[in-house]
C-alpha cells in the first residue's frame, strides 16, 4: 500500500516539473512596437510615414555616391537669395551707358573745349563702385559718352567764364527703374546742356522778410527792396480769398491766394532752377499767378511754397523770389508771409553775383 501510494507521489512531481520546464523554456511573443511607430507624427490607425521618415527614407534608399531613386543626377542645387540677387543685378542693372550731347551758352552759341567730368554708377552684383573719367567738348560743343557698363550716369560740366545751367546732369539706365525714367540714346537728338556765359557780376539785393498780416480780402502791397508792406506800388500784391469759419486740416476748407506783380510780371519755377538761372528772361511774364486751395480736386493744404521770377517797377527790378505763405486757421488770426530771394534793382537781368565761387 506504501508503495502504491509513493509511486503515485512521484508521477505528480515528475509531472509539476515537466510543466514548469516547458512553461519556461516557451518564448513570449514580441509585442514592442517598431520605433518608426512610436516616433511618427501619424493619428492612431494612420499608417502613412511621416515627413521625417520621407526624407530619411529618401535621403538612405540608394547606394552612398547614387542620387535616390526618381531623382535627376544632374539637377542643380536651389539658388540662394543672394545669388538670385547676384544674378538679377547681372542681368537688368549692367546696361551699356551711351549718351549724346551738346553743350551751349544762353544765347545759343556752342561752348567748344568744356570739360565733362563723369561718373558711371556700378552694382552688378560682383562689383559696386563708380567709375570716373572725363573728356572735351568739340568744336561744336559736342560729345559722345561710350564704352561703359553700369546703371546710372552723372556729368559735372565746367569751362572757365561759364556757369552750369542745366538742373539734371545725371541718367539712368538700368532696367530696374521704370522705362519713363530710363535715357534713351539718339545721335539725332542730342542732350542739350545749358552754359551761362558771365557777363561780370553786379550787385545784387538779398531778400529775407517775414510777416504776419490780417486777411480782410482786401490786396496788400509788398516793397521788397525797403522791407515793408505799402498802400500803392511795391514789388508783390497778395489778395486773399477766404471763407467764415476755422481753416485747419481737421475742417478744410477751400481759399487761395493771387500773386501779382506790380507794374510787371511773374514766371513760377522751381528752386533748382531757380539756383541755375544766373539772368532773367526775356519773355515769358504773365500779371500774375492764382492758386486754389480746393478740397473737391485734392489740391487742399494749409500753405502755398512756390518760386517765381519777377520782374517789377517797370523793368527796373529782376528777382527770384521764394514765397511761402501760410494761411490763419482762425478768422480773428493772422496769416504768415515770408519773401526770399535776391534781386537786381539796376535795371539788368544779371544775377550772376549768386554764382557760387
Amino acid at each position: 500500500m506504501r508503495i502504491r501510494r509513493s509511486v503515485a507521489w512521484f508521477v505528480l512531481i515528475a509531472a509539476a516539473l515537466t510543466a514548469l520546464i516547458l512553461w519556461f523554456g516557451k518564448k513570449p511573443a514580441d509585442k514592442t512596437r517598431p520605433a518608426a511607430a512610436e516616433t511618427s507624427p501619424a493619428r492612431r490607425g494612420d499608417t502613412r510615414p511621416s515627413q521625417r521618415e520621407l526624407h530619411s527614407a529618401a535621403k538612405n534608399s540608394a547606394p552612398a555616391g547614387q542620387a535616390p531613386a526618381g531623382t535627376n543626377a544632374l539637377t542643380p542645387a536651389a539658388q540662394t537669395k543672394d545669388e538670385q540677387m547676384r544674378q538679377g543685378l547681372a542681368a537688368l542693372n549692367d546696361e551699356q551707358v551711351l549718351l549724346y550731347g551738346r553743350v551751349k551758352d544762353q544765347f545759343g552759341a556752342p561752348v567748344a573745349r568744356a570739360t565733362i567730368a563723369a561718373s558711371v554708377q556700378v552694382n552688378n552684383g560682383t562689383r559696386v563702385g563708380t567709375d570716373r573719367f572725363s573728356l572735351k567738348t568739340d568744336g561744336n560743343g559736342a560729345f559722345t559718352i561710350s564704352g561703359h557698363q553700369g546703371k546710372a550716369l552723372g556729368l559735372n560740366i565746367t569751362k572757365k567764364g561759364y556757369a552750369l545751367a542745366t538742373p539734371n546732369t545725371r541718367f539712368v539706365y538700368s532696367l530696374l527703374w521704370p522705362e519713363a525714367e530710363r535715357h534713351t540714346s539718339d545721335p539725332n537728338n542730342p542732350v542739350v546742356f545749358k552754359m551761362c556765359k558771365l557777363q561780370g557780376a553786379e550787385l545784387l539785393v538779398g531778400i529775407d522778410q517775414h510777416y504776419r498780416l490780417e486777411v480782410t480780402g482786401a490786396p496788400v502791397n509788398f516793397d521788397l527792396l525797403a522791407g515793408k508792406i505799402v498802400t500803392s506800388g511795391g514789388d508783390i500784391q497778395i489778395t486773399v480769398k477766404r471763407p467764415q469759419g476755422v481753416i485747419s486740416e481737421h475742417n478744410q476748407q477751400g481759399w487761395g491766394v493771387l500773386v501779382t506783380a506790380v507794374d510787371g510780371g511773374l514766371i513760377q519755377t522751381t528752386v533748382a532752377e531757380s539756383r541755375i538761372e544766373y539772368w532773367a528772361p526775356e519773355a515769358g511774364y504773365k500779371p500774375s499767378c492764382e492758386f486754389v486751395l480746393s478740397t473737391t480736386n485734392h489740391t487742399w493744404s494749409g500753405g502755398i511754397h512756390e518760386m517765381f521770377f519777377v520782374e517789377s517797377r517797370g523793368g527796373g527790378a529782376f528777382s527770384k523770389i521764394f514765397l511761402s505763405f501760410n494761411i490763419n486757421e482762425n478768422p480773428e488770426g493772422l496769416a504768415s508771409v515770408t519773401f526770399r530771394g535776391a534781386a537786381n534793382t539796376n535795371g539788368s537781368r544779371n544775377w550772376e553775383a549768386t554764382v557760387p565761387e
